[in-house]
């Protein structure tokens, strides 16, 4: 995995991103220039902070610029994407927009609309600050590959900082939005399903041990929706495993997580990164990848075991607030 972060003491940033932000008015904020054509990881920049990517050209993992200009009312707004392939998006035009009657409980679902048969579809799941921070995450995804197809996740905030004194944890509590896309490689089955996740996330952060400072998390309550926002079912939690938190950066330093089967034994492994926001750690943004074997507690489950296994890959985002 090529996970890069990296943090700049603007509150714009000047690295590419995915992502969309809310709020009113028409002014694009915008990730830098764009590289159409070329997979560059936006991570490597070392001038840039407060931002983080899911980046991983050998997964496919390769979203590296935003443009999102936002509407005059919610659902409205238009994110530009950059670095997907056969999305019709780019600095050459064309744009990610709410997908019509789809809303999740905290947030909203985005799409590209192909204009020929040559252009696939891409969906996309973002949140943003309830406070009013800029603090921004998401993740796109698409279901016409064999595997897993193209996409990424990205994390941002505006600022960062800790409280002047720090006597003891802190609790964060919000919300998680994810998109997964399931294979099963069955003969002439159709194209990989796509699927919206949503939860409530909680993050610690013990600031007084592991020197540096140990945060963890869970995403509970999560539910299952299909792409017109249909209820599926009820999910598993998972977690955030405990891991140390940069003193100087305020990020994670390799988190990992994971879901687990009836028995106990882990199902889907991958990992997740946080970064505290705002100038007093009002808030913790993070990104989380989820990929393997589903839980065979899993709604999706395939419970005739003579089939192919049932496989995924979730990437979604948190926002969490003290």
């Amino acid at each position: 995995m090529i996970l890069k972060s990296a943090v700049k003491a603007l509150g714009l940033l000047s690295i590419s991103a995915l992502i969309a932000c809310g709020g009113s008015g028409s002014n694009p904020l915008t990730g830098g220039a764009a590289d159409d054509g070329v997979i560059t990881d936006p991570g490597t920049d070392p001038s840039t902070t407060d931002a983080a990517f899911l980046f991983d050209s050998g997964k496919n993992l390769v979203a590296n610029s935003f443009i999102f200009t936002p509407g005059t009312t919610p659902g409205t707004g238009t994110i530009s994407i950059n670095n997907l392939p056969f999305d019709g998006v780019s600095s050459q035009g064309g744009a990610y927009t709410p997908r019509a009657g789809v809303t999740l409980p905290s947030g909203e679902v985005y799409q590209n609309t192909p204009s020929s048969a040559a252009e696939d579809p891409y969906f996309a799941v973002v949140l943003t600050s309830p406070n009013g921070t800029g603090a921004l995450v998401g993740a796109v995804a698409t279901n016409v590959y064999a595997g897993s197809g193209y996409g990424g996740a990205y994390a941002s905030r505006t600022s960062r900082g800790l409280p002047a004194t720090r006597p003891q944890a802190y609790i964060y509590n919000g919300s998680y939005n994810g998109i997964r896309v399931l294979r099963q490689a069955v003969a002439g089955s159709p194209n990989n399903t796509i699927q919206l996740t949503t939860g409530n996330a909680q993050v610690n952060i013990d600031l007084q041990d592991f020197d540096s400072g140990s945060i963890r998390g869970l995403v509970t309550g999560r539910r299952l929706y299909d792409l017109n926002g249909n209820f599926i079912s009820n999910m598993d939690s998972f977690e955030l495993v405990i891991a140390d938190l940069d003193p100087v950066t305020l990020t994670t330093i390799d988190g990992v997580t994971n879901t687990a089967n009836s028995t106990g034994l882990r199902a889907q492994t991958g990992t997740w990164t946080g970064l505290v926001s705002g100038p007093n750690g009002e808030e913790v943004v993070g990104f989380v990848l989820l990929e393997g074997s589903i839980s065979d507690r899993d709604p999706s489950f395939d419970t005739n075991l003579a089939n192919p296994v049932v496989t995924g890959r979730e990437t979604g985002g948190f926002i969490a607030t003290r």
